[in-house]
């Protein structure tokens, strides 16, 4: 009786690479997955849709005279349908923050960075699955405010459309303001690690330093300052009417662009040079 020969294969580990598609894909299911992104940017919505036409039946009540009182005084109807988008700015900005600082203070991060240790390619990944969501959403909820906005307005004779000289640029650059700023939130996230501390430092960059900007003296370069300073500088972008002090829309772009890059450098040599 012969003994059944085993031959026993060596083992071969498969080797797994960290691809672009793949992080896209793993941040794409961790940014539906988490409860407080997914409740925070509904709330983004809501605030976008239902301030602006909040706005906008408190100023049609105001404007009982008719629509041409309320040009002549200089109101802007295109403003109050997008009242809510100057909330909802806040909002993106705290989920930006969200999706890096709160990994952080969970220890989840380790994961992350241990399937991709390079870490740059996490944040990217990031920015891209949150600069795609905003997009979307926000764009969709600012067209909607706009509409509804409007056709309360309307009903005093003071609404306008879509066909109407540099609303459709207005419209476009709200969103693209939203959505830079919620990769400003994500950056200074990423920067201070803490959600709680990096979300009173976008509600400073974004409500407060503009107010404090606008005390110093001209003599001291104030106006200069202010209008340099990350959402000034597309002051211009999401507005009908050119604002006086403030940049074209070309180079407040640019600058704006200068903020959201430099910010992000910022947070990826931060993540590449100091330990989790």
């Amino acid at each position: 009786m012969s003994a059944a020969t085993v031959q026993v294969q060596p083992f071969r580990p498969v080797e797994r690479r960290v691809t672009p598609a793949g992080l896209l894909r793993s941040e794409w299911i961790k940014f539906w997955s988490v409860r407080s992104v997914v409740i925070t940017m509904l709330a983004s919505v809501v605030a976008t849709v239902g301030l602006g036409v909040l706005f906008s039946l408190a100023a049609r009540s105001a404007l009982s005279s008719g629509g041409a009182a309320a040009a002549e005084a200089g109101v802007d109807p295109f403003t109050f349908s997008m009242m809510g988008a100057q909330f909802a700015s806040l909002v993106v900005a705290a989920v930006g923050v969200i999706l890096i600082a709160g990994e952080f203070s969970t220890g989840m991060i380790r994961t992350s960075f241990a399937a991709a240790p390079g870490r740059v390619g996490v944040l990217l990944a990031k920015a891209v699955v949150l600069a795609v969501n905003v997009l979307v959403l926000q764009g969709v909820a600012v067209l909607v405010a706009f509409l509804l906005g409007q056709a309360v307005l309307d009903t005093r004779g003071f609404g306008i459309s879509l066909g109407d000289d540099h609303v459709l640029r207005a419209l476009a650059g709200t969103v693209l303001t939203l959505v830079g700023v919620s990769l400003v939130g994500l950056a200074v996230g990423a920067l201070l690690r803490n959600p709680a501390g990096a979300i009173v430092t976008v509600v400073a960059a974004l409500f407060i330093v503009p107010n404090l900007l606008g005390l110093i003296p001209d003599s001291w370069g104030g106006e200069e300052i202010n209008k340099f300073f990350l959402t000034n500088s597309v002051m211009n972008l999401g507005s009908l009417d050119p604002v006086p002090g403030y940049l074209d829309n070309g180079p407040g772009v640019a600058v704006f662009a200068l903020w959201v890059v430099g910010l992000g450098a910022l947070a990826a040599l931060a993540l590449r040079t100091r330990d989790v």
